[in-house]
């Protein structure tokens, strides 16, 4: 049998873990030789666009089942720095293609690294967002 003070602290390191002061982030991928988010991935999110503001920003509801959900977060229009999957369309996206991304915050959001096209976005009506 543990002794009680071992086990408390068993215990106390559980509930830090849990709780969202002590969420822990780690990278959904651990493989830097693939991309985070492979062939497929995107058809368990239900991405939705809310609202664009002019070409240079958009607002997304994103949930993803497996790591997060955010109701009303802003994507930037910017520049592929690397390859990709468009979350929307399951289309490649090739460095240097224009894409929206999710803007980057402190702590940075969990979907940090996926993108949509523009061509993409700027097609989606907002009333039949998918």
């Amino acid at each position: 049998m543990q002794a009680p003070i071992e086990a408390d602290g068993i215990w106390q390191s559980t509930m830090t873990r849990l709780s969202s002061e002590g969420e822990m982030r780690l990278p959904i991928g651990s493989n830097p030789t693939h991309p985070m988010y492979g062939e497929g991935y995107f058809s368990t999110c239900a991405i939705r666009v809310l609202d664009r503001n002019g070409q240079t920003s958009a607002t997304i509801a994103w949930s993803d089942p497996t790591s997060c959900c955010y109701g009303a977060q802003i994507w930037r229009r910017c520049i592929a720095k690397k390859g990709g999957v468009c979350a929307l369309s399951g289309q490649l996206i090739a460095t240097g293609d224009a894409v929206y991304r999710p803007r980057r915050l402190n702590p940075a959001p969990r979907n940090i690294e996926a993108m949509i096209l523009a061509t993409v976005m700027q097609a989606v009506p907002l009333e039949d967002a998918v």
